[in-house]
């Protein structure tokens, strides 16, 4: 029963992930045939307009990477709490261990007969 409900999820947040992936190349792919189909054209109109258009659906493409964290975050219970566990008890408590050793008061021990010392 669990092994089914596991499977059940896993390949839902693969569905998901499928979808994620065809929606954000499909538009990259489009518009890169499209500018090499009317790569000479002078317009410089139109040229703008097609780097503007470029630049938005180069932007979605790389969404890709990172939208599958927040797909799978989404998708899936287990996920989350793995995500909820790894970011509030290893990171978090990291961080915060970090910043009380910054944050200590250190004598400063100066050596009269250094050759620095000001005279």
């Amino acid at each position: 029963m669990r092994r089914r409900k596991l499977d059940r999820q896993l390949a839902a947040m693969i569905i998901l992930r499928v979808l994620f992936l065809v929606a954000t190349i499909l538009p990259y792919a489009v518009q890169r045939s499209y500018t090499l189909s009317t790569l000479a054209d002078d317009d410089l109109l139109e040229r703008a307009i097609i780097q503007l258009i470029g630049a938005i659906t180069f932007s979605l493409f790389y969404l890709n990477y990172a939208g599958s964290f927040y797909l799978f975050l989404i998708s899936s219970a287990r996920f989350r709490r793995q995500a909820k566990y790894v970011f509030v008890n290893k990171v978090w408590r990291l961080y915060c261990r970090k910043t009380l050793r910054q944050n200590q008061i250190t004598p400063i021990t100066l050596n009269p007969n250094s050759e620095y010392d000001w005279q």
